[in-house]
């Protein structure tokens, strides 16, 4: 990496991590209330502490969304690969998110400066398409047992905790984007030819009837009913994880975009 691209990485962390900060501290002293924590254990066997945090994505002004905004711009410049940030308000989820389609797992093991990294960074499935987006875009996580990364999203196993936290934010660089959280549930990965619906297959629909389709079989799946539905137009996100109650077992969890 070349002594201006380093220095520009250093430049935009230093720039996200003192913006948040600011907004935190602006928080306390005007007694925002915080999002409930919540502890469970996740199927690996590590709990999971998401502390109490401040609310301050709820709280963004439009001048404040276009400084984030200004300020993955600056990431992207640093590394293209750069798609957005995930947020899940309340919870340790707060990460860049990475597409590279022709190195599809590359950031399996890397970090934003594309050094070797064990937890490495969310990244979207290289079938899906951005700008504009395929119906679904999907984006994978790791599990980790020191509860970071995708590893808070098998807390969705419990309505609490949906309940706490039903929407998530998947910023752009040039948008801000809130999502509301669909379904939940448990699945696998399938490597045979099984008549099965396979989640990770559902990225652009043919016409209305397979988006319908596609749309019946996630809520049928899902653990517990959220009240959200999608119709033909609506674009999602799908967050996927391990998980470890079956061979190659995922958790997933899907989000609306909101209008």
């Amino acid at each position: 990496m070349s002594k201006r691209g380093y220095i520009i990485t250093i430049s935009a962390a230093v720039l996200l991590i003192l913006f948040i900060f600011g907004l935190t501290v602006r928080n306390t002293f005007e007694n925002v209330k915080t999002q409930p924590g919540s502890r469970s254990e996740n199927e690996s066997g590590a709990g999971v502490a998401d502390e109490e945090q401040e609310s301050w994505t709820s709280d963004l002004t439009d001048e404040d969304n276009k400084e984030l905004l200004d300020t993955y711009k600056i990431m992207k410049e640093d590394n293209p690969d750069f798609a957005g940030y995930l947020i899940v308000e309340g919870t340790q989820i707060a990460y860049p998110v990475m597409y590279s389609p022709q190195e599809p797992e590359k950031y399996l093991h890397k970090n934003l400066k594309g050094l070797e990294s064990d937890e490495g960074l969310p990244f979207i499935d290289t079938r899906c398409k951005l700008d504009p987006d395929s119906d679904n875009v999907i984006i994978y996580g790791h599990n980790m047992k020191d509860g970071s990364m995708f590893a808070s999203l098998i807390s969705y196993q419990d309505r609490s905790y949906f309940e706490a936290h039903p929407k998530v934010r998947f910023d752009t660089t040039d948008e801000v984007r809130e999502y509301e959280v669909m379904s939940v549930f448990y699945d696998r990965v399938y490597f045979t030819d099984e008549d099965v619906f396979k989640f990770y297959d559902f990225i652009d629909a043919k016409d209305e009837d397979d988006f319908d389709e596609s749309v019946g079989q996630l809520l049928k799946k899902s653990v517990y009913d959220t009240g959200v539905t999608a119709h033909y137009g609506d674009r999602l996100i799908t967050l996927v994880t391990c998980a470890y109650h079956t061979e190659d077992g995922r958790f997933v969890v899907v989000a609306k975009r909101s209008e």
